[in-house]
This record gives C-alpha cells, sequence and structure tokens, in this order.
C-alpha cells in the first residue's frame, strides 16, 4: 500500500489524477494507493467533487487536507504527518501571456515547488518520497531536434523573454533538479496544451472556448499550430512513470499530436454537433471578436511543434485520440 500526496489536487491536471488514482483501487492484483489530495481552500474542493461525481468516483476513500504550500511550514507538516511514499506536485498558478500579476506567479510556483522539494529532503533518507513534478513544455527551449520538433533535450535559452507562465515553469522544474542533485528521486513530465473537462466556473480557458463556439465563433479559424495532450494521459503518464524505478530522473514531453488552430477547431466543431470553421480572420481580431480566458493566450501565440514519443519508450503508455477527448470534454460541458 503506497501512501500518495497530490499537491493541487483540484486544478486540471490534479482532479485528473485523484480520478485516476480512485478508479485503479478497483483493479484487482494492481498497487493499492491511499491518495491525500491537497488544496489551497475548502471552497475548491467544488472542482474536485464534480468531476468524481461525473465519473462515478464521489465515494471512493481517498483523504483531503488544506494547505498553503508557499510558505514552508505547511509543507513540512504536510510531509511530517503523511510520511508519503510518492508525491505528485500538480501544484501551480495557471496563467501565461502578459499576466498583469506575472511575477507574482513566478514567485508564488517556484516557492510552491522549492518548499515542497526541500521538506521531502528534510525527511530522514530512507524516508524521502518519490517527487513527480509537472512542468510544461513552456519549460523548454525553442530549437527543434533531430525529427523537427522540440523533445526532452531542448535547453530554455532566453528566459529573460520568456512570458511570466513560462519563467515560473522553468524554474520551478530547476528546484525539482536541484532537489535530484540531493539525492530526492524524480520524475518530471512536460504536458503540451491541456485539454479535459473542468467544472462550471473554473474559468478554464477550454469551457469559455466550448461557449464561445456554441456562441457562433465556430465559424472562424486563425493560422498557426500547436500540441495537445489529454489531462487523462497526463495523469496516467505520471503513475506509469512512478511505478517504473527506471524512468526516474528524467523529464518527458507529453505531446499526443500537433494540430493546426484549424484543425484544433473542426474538432471541436464536430464534438459540438456544428459546422466545421470557414472563415480566416485575422490573430487580433479573435482576441477582440471572443471572450476567451487569459490563459488561451497561449494557443493563439504558440507556433512550435513537439515531440511526446520518448515515454513510449519506457513506459506501456499510449495516448488517446484527441477528438476522442474533445468529445468527451463536450459531453462533460453540456450544461455548462
Amino acid at each position: 500500500m503506497k501512501k500518495i500526496i497530490i499537491a493541487g489536487a483540484t486544478g486540471l491536471v490534479g482532479t485528473h489524477l485523484v480520478s485516476e488514482l480512485l478508479g485503479r483501487q478497483a483493479d484487482a492484483g494492481g498497487e493499492t494507493y491511499v491518495p491525500t489530495a491537497v488544496a489551497h481552500s475548502e471552497e475548491s474542493w467544488r472542482k474536485l467533487d464534480w468531476l468524481l461525481l461525473r465519473r462515478g468516483l464521489g465515494e471512493r476513500p481517498h483523504r483531503r487536507t488544506v494547505a498553503a504550500l508557499e510558505y514552508i511550514d505547511d509543507c513540512r507538516r504536510l510531509m511530517r504527518d503523511e510520511r508519503p511514499d510518492i508525491v505528485f506536485n500538480c501544484a501551480a498558478r495557471v496563467a501565461v501571456g502578459r499576466a498583469r500579476d506575472g511575477e507574482k506567479l513566478v514567485t508564488r510556483n517556484v516557492e510552491i515547488t522549492h518548499n515542497l522539494v526541500t521538506a521531502a529532503l528534510e525527511l530522514p533518507p530512507e524516508e524521502r518520497p518519490l517527487f513527480v513534478h509537472v512542468s510544461s513544455v513552456a519549460a523548454l527551449g525553442g530549437t527543434a531536434g533531430p525529427s523537427g520538433c522540440i523533445d526532452e533535450n531542448a535547453v530554455m535559452d532566453n528566459l529573460a523573454g520568456a512570458s511570466a507562465y513560462a519563467r515560473s515553469k522553468f524554474l520551478s522544474e530547476n528546484e525539482v533538479w536541484r532537489g535530484a542533485a540531493h539525492g530526492l528521486r524524480v520524475a518530471v513530465v512536460n504536458p503540451a496544451v491541456i485539454l479535459g473537462a473542468m467544472s462550471p466556473g473554473s474559468g478554464f480557458w477550454l469551457n469559455e472556448l466550448f461557449k464561445a463556439v456554441r456562441r457562433g465563433a465556430g465559424r472562424f479559424w486563425i493560422d498557426g499550430q500547436t500540441a495537445f495532450v489529454s489531462a487523462d494521459d497526463v495523469a496516467r503518464a505520471m503513475i506509469l512513470l512512478a511505478e517504473t524505478p527506471g524512468a526516474w530522473g528524467k523529464r518527458y514531453v507529453l505531446s499526443a499530436e500537433n494540430l493546426s488552430y484549424r484543425r484544433f477547431l473542426e474538432q471541436i466543431a464536430r464534438a459540438e454537433g456544428l459546422p466545421e470553421p470557414r472563415i480566416r480572420i485575422p490573430r487580433w481580431l479573435l482576441r477582440m471578436a471572443v471572450p476567451f480566458a487569459p490563459s488561451m493566450a497561449a494557443v493563439l501565440d504558440a507556433r512550435r511543434r513537439f515531440d511526446g514519443s520518448e515515454i513510449m519508450r519506457v513506459v506501456p503508455f499510449r495516448y488517446t485520440d484527441l477528438a476522442e477527448t474533445l468529445s468527451q470534454t463536450a459531453a462533460a460541458m453540456e450544461k455548462i
């Protein structure tokens, strides 16, 4: 029986990770997990409850606790009280583009990871947990490898010109590698743009995009492309890496598919049963005409391609088809 902490359990990745772990409790012969979900406030549990209830997992046993992870004393208490075998760090504030409080975002995200890593290192060596960290492709450099895509070997070479979100992910990931240098067992995932269902009122950009498409924005498309991955795939990848000691000590890009924005919007339109986009419009006009959440800027601005194949060489993992992911998300969003 493994004791697990999921930091950031009410965010997009965290909710899907809790869901995946609770779903595995019914699997005979597999690992038995005792997950402790960590949130920053009592009010945020509604986001986790929404997903678990939709998936029939609301009654599965798990523990919950509230902690202010930007304070190291809370992280020390968490490690001391739980004595986890694995820490899944999904905790981070999510924003991209020109966030008004960009420097606060950087500081908070780095502090959270620094505190969790430090608290884990302060445990006796034989009690230190495996630390599985959610970074982002935003933390990688922009130089493509031999495949023509950015992979795990990419290095951030222009931190000064990076967005606040990218800097926060890069510097947070460095905290994990600091822990590894001091003997902490680690694994890092660098997901592309993550797709999945989130509760109404969460402010998640995909919710806003689905609502905008239903209001008529699905008739339009813009130039460009980026990579996408399902939140369920990110959760499964993290668990598989945790179960595979030979995969530790490395980072893994998680990218199911590189899609043009037109193709991406076509798949959303199909999931909604609406006509596919036909009208090309300037990117700046789309930002003004459609009330996207700020994080949608990541999709509008990115033009890079990513290679997410490495993980499939080290663990038994396959990506979910993005059309299936969007269809499932559309079904979850039907009442929003």
